[in-house]
């Protein structure tokens, strides 16, 4: 499917608000990402960690105005953050305002201008119509939507356009081919940043402090990931996933962790162990072989 004429259909995990004098500070201090100068239009992309630095989730926050912040997560649940967020408000001045998840459209440049809608720049996000439209990233444009009569409107005007809805495997191949990690799929509460090659565009590391930081600095500045996200192919049926993958001395060397269909063959992402499998080999699961091709985040440009 030509991409530059579909689009994806997606229901938001996330989508809620973080309110109050403190609210910018408080997001500063949590987030891995630069959220500052705290300017009207910022849509920053980044993740938020553990204590000890694990992935809990990834979201955009979209800076709405001085006081006021919108978090949005395609696949990590808006409880499981907010609640994150909550454990650590101890004097700050922060609401959380919960409500129902909207829905999102991932689209190319080619329906914004169809749609006759300006494109944001990277980082940026601008108010429509129902909702808003930003861009973290990829050169695509996400359109947030808050009613399922205006996503439906949204959506049919697209069709009227002339561009057609990918399904969910095609756009998860695209997802690979662009060397993008799905949290908290492939990298969750178990891994750390680094092990995703996340570090590239969903952390800073000139800001000040924020939850997880120490670990995730000294991992950039003393060690090395142990483990490392690759694209791998195998053949028949997808497997019931997560599924632990061997090498060739049955040595358990990583796990299967995403698959799609790619005509007569699949192909996934699994984190392996980079002392014991890498590019080329060939890795196992029952009877089954699976062939490891490139590490996922090869070739990665930021958009």
């Amino acid at each position: 499917m030509d991409s530059s004429k579909s689009f994806y259909q997606y229901a938001l995990a996330a989508d809620f608000l973080v309110t109050d004098e403190d609210a910018a500070d408080f997001l500063q201090s949590q987030f891995t990402n630069e959220l500052r100068p705290f300017e009207l239009g910022q849509a920053t992309y980044g993740l938020w960690l553990s204590v000890k630095g694990k992935v809990i989730a990834d979201s955009v926050v979209i800076c709405e105005g001085a006081e006021q912040f919108r978090v949005i997560s395609e696949c990590c649940a808006g409880e499981l953050i907010a609640a994150h967020m909550e454990r650590h408000i101890i004097a700050d001045d922060v609401e959380i305002e919960h409500s129902e998840p909207g829905y999102g459209l991932e689209i190319p440049a080619q329906a914004v201008e169809a749609l006759g809608l300006d494109c944001p720049k990277s980082g940026r996000f601008l108010c429509i119509e129902g909702g808003i439209l930003y861009s973290t990233q990829d050169s695509l444009y996400n359109m947030v939507i808050h009613t399922d009569s205006a996503a439906k409107l949204a959506v049919e005007k697209l069709i009227d356009l002339g561009f057609t809805e990918s399904p969910a495997f095609e756009r998860g191949l695209a997802r690979i081919d662009r060397g993008r990690p799905l949290v908290p799929d492939e990298i969750g509460a178990a891994d750390m940043p680094g092990e995703g090659g996340l570090e590239r565009d969903a952390i800073s590391f000139t800001k000040g402090c924020y939850l997880g930081q120490e670990v995730v600095a000294r991992m950039r500045n003393v060690g090395k990931a142990q483990r490392a996200l690759f694209v791998v192919r195998g053949e028949g049926a997808i497997p019931d996933l997560p599924l632990i993958l061997t090498n060739s001395d049955s040595k358990q060397v990583g796990e299967l962790r995403t698959a799609y269909l790619d005509g007569k063959t699949w192909r996934g992402v699994a984190i392996l162990k980079t002392r014991f499998a890498g590019v080329g080999e060939t890795l196992r699961y029952d009877t089954h072989e699976v062939s490891v091709l490139r590490a996922l985040r090869d070739g990665l440009t930021n958009d």
